[in-house]
């Protein structure tokens, strides 16, 4: 028989303190154990006798068997420390500042927006006008569109136009004193010194590829254009010739109408 059994039940005989109530014990211990703590002058008889009332021979059995199973599990605990696991670090989690809230009168300030990307430039297309062919209209839509990129204004376009239509009616001409022309697309084979090009450029102006190209020859022309002070408020004619310096200044004249109905046709919206 375990020692305590008996005290699970309800004590209805002894001190009247403790009637009524319940041991638990966590062990079993023989009989021959319980009854030399109990029955023999032992130190823990003799705490448990002056410790509490005289009590009966079966109560003091149970709390005997109390005091060992303490005494059993706390030997147990100091002579087998729990094993110290891995110590892991923990971030503390970051703090959250609390939203800024504009104060009376005070602005919000916008974060940056992104560059503004520049306008794309579409290639205009048109239909020939004053009895042009297609490729001359395309080399007119050539100096247009250029226009259209540097942001210059209609006046610019009605100028570079005339002088175009006058210097080679508005075709692409290599030059047969200059070989390498030949070599670039090209409506037509001119003879005038060592020009080339829409504009007739010389030398001067560029590299045979760069005046053979319709817009790198026309983006040529007007950075000479607008580098003359009030070129706006010149006639048509005089702008262009301050610009070619022609033997005949007054030759774009009668190109104006058509340089103005090209550009009315091109430069809309």
């Amino acid at each position: 028989m375990f020692a305590g059994d008996d005290e699970n039940q309800q004590l209805t005989s002894g001190p009247r303190h403790l009637r009524g109530r319940r041991f638990a014990h966590a062990a079993p211990f023989s009989a021959s154990t319980l009854k030399a703590l109990t029955e023999r002058p032992t130190p823990a008889r003799n705490f448990l006798l002056s410790a509490v009332p005289p009590l009966p021979q079966r109560t003091l059995r149970g709390a005997a068997a109390l005091a060992l199973a303490v005494l059993a599990l706390t030997t147990t605990l100091t002579a087998h420390p729990a094993p110290k696991g891995d110590v892991v670090a923990v971030a503390p989690a970051p703090e959250r500042s609390a939203p800024q809230v504009a104060s009376r009168g005070e602005q919000r300030t916008a974060p940056p927006s992104a560059a503004p990307t520049p306008a794309q430039t579409f290639p205009t297309v048109a239909d020939p006008v004053g009895g042009l062919s297609r490729a001359e209209m395309d080399n007119a839509i050539a100096i247009v569109d250029v226009a259209k990129r540097e942001r210059l204004p209609k006046r610019a376009v009605i100028v570079a136009l005339a002088t175009a239509l006058q210097e080679s009616h508005l075709r692409n001409l290599a030059n047969g004193n200059l070989p390498a022309s030949l070599d670039h697309p090209n409506q037509g084979v001119g003879y005038d010194y060592d020009s080339v090009g829409l504009f007739q450029q010389r030398p001067n102006w560029g590299s045979i590829d760069q005046l053979m190209d319709p817009h790198e020859s026309a983006r040529r022309f007007y950075a000479a254009l607008t580098r003359i002070p009030g070129w706006g408020d010149y006639a048509v004619t005089v702008a262009a010739q301050k610009v070619q310096g022609s033997a005949f200044p007054d030759a774009y004249a009668k190109w104006e109408g058509l340089a103005t109905q090209i550009a009315d046709a091109t430069m809309q919206g």
